[in-house]
C-alpha cells in the first residue's frame, strides 16, 4: 500500500537545509519567519506528520495530525494518485507549510529502503524463518492471539478480527524473513527510562512502557511477493517484498538524504508527530530498527488521540466522515485551524459537530478577539487613526498610587501581569505539546482585556477633555498592545487571521517575531515604537460571525 508523509525541516543559526524559518528569540517554536531553540547546541530540528494511508480521501483526523506538525514546526496507479493528490491539495488548503512531501513508491525512498535492509542484514539480525500467525490485512500487520476476538460475520458466522482495529484476520503461515526485535527488549527499556520525555504525552510513554514488560517476540519484515506484490523487493530475493511498515517508517530518512552522509545532521533531532493508533510501530517497531542499525531513536514522539463524530468513531459505513475540505471552506482556513488546535487534547479523543465549531469561532475569534479590534481602531473611538499614546501618570508602574490623574484599578495590574507572563507560558505549552492549552490561555487573556476594555468604557471618554484624553489614550494603547501580543501568539495556529491583525495595528513584517515580543514597554520606562504610529488599512471584519443570527454584536462593538 502506498503511504505519504508531510515533512518539515528548520535550519536554525548556522547553514540550513532549507530556507524556511529566520532564527530570532529563544523560543522552541515558529511565529511569523522564526523558529529557535533554548538549546544553542541543538541547532536542527525535523518534524514528520504521520505516513498516511492513501487507500481513502482524508478526513479531519488527518487534517488535525498535519496541524498539530505545522504549528510547533510555525512555532519548528490511479488511485493512489489520486488520493495522494487529494492529501496535497488538502494541505495546502489548510495552509500547511512543509518542506517536502514523499510517497514510498519515489526512487530515492528505493535506495534509502535498500540499504537500510543491507545495514540490518549485514549486522546478523535479519534471518529466515516460518513466520505463523494473525494477520491483518487492512492494518498490514501480524497480531498476537490476545489481540483477536471473534464476533459475528456478515453471514452470521464467527470471524476473528482485530480486538484494536475490528478489521479481519486470517491465520497466515509462511517463510518470511525475520528481525531479531526480542534483542531490543532491554535497549529499548533503557532508552525509554533514561528519555522521559521521549514520548508525549505522559499515558502513551507509560503505555508503551508496559507493552515492554510484555514478551517481545520477532517482527515478520516481509511478506511473499505473490501476497504483496506492490512495494521494494528483497534485496537478491525476489521471492519476497519488504513488510510494507518498514519499508514505510524508513521515509522518515529519505527525506534528509539517508543513506549519505548528510542525513547525520538532521539525524536524530527528529520530532515525530502520530495518532495513537500507530504508538507502537514508532515507540517499539522503529526505535528497535534503528538501534539495529546502528542509529538512535526519534528526539521525541508526539502522540494524538482520534476525532469522533457526535460521539461516534468516523467510518464509511456510518457514512459520517467529515470532509475536512468542506469544514475549510464553511469556517475558513483560519478558523478551522484554530478550532482542531484549540479543541484537540492529545490524550484524548475529542468529538466533533458543527454546532460546536460555530459556537466556538463566533464567541473567540469574530466576538472576542473581533470585537476587540474593532473597539481599538473604530473612527468614533480613535479618530486619529493612530496607536495612542501611554500617559504613565495615570497608570503609574506601581500599583496603590493616589493622584488626581491615577485611573489605573487593581484588576488593570493583573491584566498587566498576565499579559507580561503570557509570551513564556505559551512557549512552555508548545514544548509540552499542549498547544491547546496554550490558546486557552491566550483566549483567557482576550476576555481580560475586553474586561478592562469594558470596565473603563472608553467612548464614555472625550479626546477634547484634557482630564479624559490621557486616560482614553492609554486604554487604547494597552488594549493595543494586548492585541499585538495576541497577534504575534497566534501566527502558528491562525496565520492569515495573525497577519490581518497585525497590518491593522500597523505592526511591520520585520517586528513580528517573539523575539521582539515586549508587552507594554511604556509602563516599563522604555520606549514603545509603535506609539503614534498611523494604523494600517481598514480591512472589515476580522473574522465575520458564523451565525449571523447574533451579528447585531459585531455591529455594536464597532459603534
Amino acid at each position: 500500500m502506498l503511504r505519504i508523509s508531510v515533512l518539515r525541516l528548520l535550519g536554525y543559526s548556522g547553514t540550513r537545509r532549507v530556507s524556511l524559518l529566520e532564527s530570532s528569540g529563544p523560543r522552541h517554536y515558529g511565529s511569523g519567519s522564526q523558529c529557535t531553540r533554548d538549546d544553542p547546541q541543538d541547532t536542527r530540528a525535523y518534524f514528520t506528520t504521520p505516513i498516511f494511508y492513501v487507500n481513502a480521501a482524508p478526513h479531519i483526523g488527518h487534517l488535525y495530525s498535519a496541524l498539530l506538525a505545522d504549528a510547533l514546526c510555525r512555532h519548528p496507479i490511479e488511485l493512489c494518485d489520486r488520493v495522494s493528490a487529494q492529501f496535497q491539495q488538502l494541505f495546502q488548503k489548510a495552509d500547511i507549510s512543509s518542506t517536502d512531501f514523499i510517497r514510498t513508491t519515489e526512487a530515492r525512498h528505493r535506495v534509502a529502503v535498500q540499504h537500510f535492509w543491507g545495514v540490518l542484514k549485514s549486522r546478523g539480525l535479519l534471518y529466515k524463518g516460518l513466520y505463523e500467525g494473525w494477520y491483518c490485512a487492512s492494518d498490514e500487520c501480524f497480531l498476537p492471539e490476545a489481540k483477536v476476538t471473534w464476533q459475528p460475520g456478515p453471514s452470521g458466522d464467527s470471524c476473528p478480527v482485530s480486538l484494536e482495529s475490528g478489521h479481519p484476520v486470517s491465520w497466515t503461515k509462511e517463510e518470511n524473513y525475520i528481525f531479531r526485535l526480542s534483542q531490543f527488549q532491554e535497549p529499548l527499556q533503557r532508552w525509554l527510562r533514561s528519555n522521559p520525555q521521549a514520548i508525549t504525552p505522559e499515558p502513551f510513554y507509560h503505555g508503551v512502557l508496559q507493552w515492554l514488560e510484555e514478551e517481545l517476540p520477532d517482527l515478520s519484515v516481509s511478506r511473499r511477493s505473490s501476497h504483496l506484490h506492490w512495494g521494494i523487493p528483497v534485496p537478491g530475493d525476489d521471492s519476497q517484498t519488504i513488510y510494507v511498515w518498514l519499508d514505510a517508517l524508513v521515509n522518515y530518512l529519505t527525506i534528509i538524504g539517508y543513506p549519505n552522509a548528510e542525513f547525520k545532521s538532521w539525524w536524530p533531532a527528529t520530532s515525530h508527530i502520530i495518532g495513537k493508533d500507530i504508538l507502537k510501530f514508532h515507540a517499539i517497531y522503529w526505535p528497535a530498527l534503528l538501534l539495529g542499525a546502528g542509529l538512535s531513536p526519534p528526539h521525541r514522539i508526539y502522540v494524538h488521540s482520534h476525532w469522533t463524530v457526535c460521539g461516534q468513531k468516523m467510518s464509511k459505513s456510518l457514512g459520517n466522515v467529515v470532509d475536512p475540505r468542506t469544514c475549510l471552506d464553511r469556517y475558513t482556513v483560519d478558523g478551522f485551524r484554530y478550532f482542531l488546535l484549540r479543541q484537540g487534547v492529545p490524550s484524548w479523543d475529542c468529538d466533533y459537530y458543527d454546532e460546536k465549531v460555530v459556537k466556538l469561532l463566533d464567541s473567540e475569534l469574530a466576538d472576542a478577539l473581533g470585537g476587540l479590534l474593532n473597539r481599538c481602531t473604530a473612527k468614533r473611538i480613535n479618530p486619529s487613526g493612530t496607536y495612542p499614546a501611554f500617559c504613565t501618570t495615570c497608570f503609574p508602574s506601581k500599583p496603590g498610587l493616589v493622584g488626581p490623574s491615577v485611573r489605573a484599578q487593581a484588576e488593570d495590574y493583573a491584566l498587566v501581569s498576565a499579559m507580561a507572563s503570557l509570551p513564556k507560558q505559551v512557549a512552555e505549552y508548545y514544548d509540552n505539546f499542549q498547544i491547546y492549552k496554550a490558546l486557552e490561555a491566550v483566549s483567557s487573556c482576550v476576555r481580560q482585556t475586553n474586561g478592562f476594555v469594558q470596565r473603563h468604557a472608553p467612548w464614555k471618554l472625550n479626546w477634547e477633555s484634557p482630564a479624559d484624553a490621557p486616560w482614553l489614550g492609554t486604554v487604547l494603547h494597552v488594549a493595543s498592545e494586548c492585541l499585538r501580543v495576541f497577534a504575534t501568539l497566534l501566527q502558528p495556529v491562525t496565520p492569515n487571521l495573525a497577519d490581518k491583525l497585525l497590518s491593522r495595528l500597523g505592526v511591520s513584517a520585520t517586528e513580528r517575531g517573539l523575539g521582539d515580543l515586549f508587552f507594554l514597554p511604556r509602563f516599563y520606562g522604555h520606549p514603545c515604537p509603535f506609539e503614534g504610529r498611523r494604523l494600517g488599512p481598514e480591512t472589515g471584519l476580522l473574522f465575520p460571525r458564523l451565525d449571523q443570527s447574533r451579528a447585531w454584536l459585531v455591529k455594536a462593538h464597532r459603534t
